[in-house]
């Protein structure tokens, strides 16, 4: 009877121990999160990811269905109506695993869309900062296009 008391003494510390629960609100990454105001389509899916170690910096292409498309066939010409989207984000440890790299702050988010019939226009925007305010700079864009355009997809099983 002893035992069966102190048994019990245990398993409800151990259970009180184990109850460290945060709110889930608590566990969303806000940091990373892109605003609503910026009206992200959520319909995009993920092209490929990639990090740059000496920037600390990791990205996520998305991409339309029909962008999705042309990626994985490795086409070069682009027809109208793709949608690529480049999301980069600061990189920053994550609290709950140990080792791992979380996206952190918000830095920018590059959208390239393909507009027209026949040969396609190509357009370009990059939105940066916090509130992903549109920046008026076209000094790298025809590079940013070029690497944007030439990520190879991820290779999902």
């Amino acid at each position: 009877m002893k035992s069966l008391y102190i048994l019990s003494i245990v398993l409800i510390l151990v259970s009180l121990a184990c109850n460290n629960r945060k709110p889930s609100e608590e566990l969303l990454n806000k940091k990373a999160a892109i605003p609503a105001s910026f009206k992200f389509d959520k319909n995009l899916k993920v092209i490929t990811s990639s990090f740059n170690r000496k920037n600390n910096t990791m990205s996520t292409l998305y991409g339309n269905e029909l962008a999705l498309k042309t990626a994985i066939a490795g086409n070069v010409s682009y027809p109208s109506g793709e949608n690529f989207t480049l999301v980069t984000w600061k990189q920053q440890n994550d609290d709950r695993w140990f080792g791992a790299r979380i996206p952190g702050d918000l830095l920018s988010v590059e959208v390239i869309k393909t507009t027209g019939t026949g040969r396609a226009a190509i357009s370009y925007q990059k939105f940066e900062g916090r509130d992903l305010n549109a920046t008026s700079d076209t000094l790298q864009q025809q590079e940013r296009i070029k690497y944007i355009l030439a990520q190879k997809p991820s290779v999902m099983p």
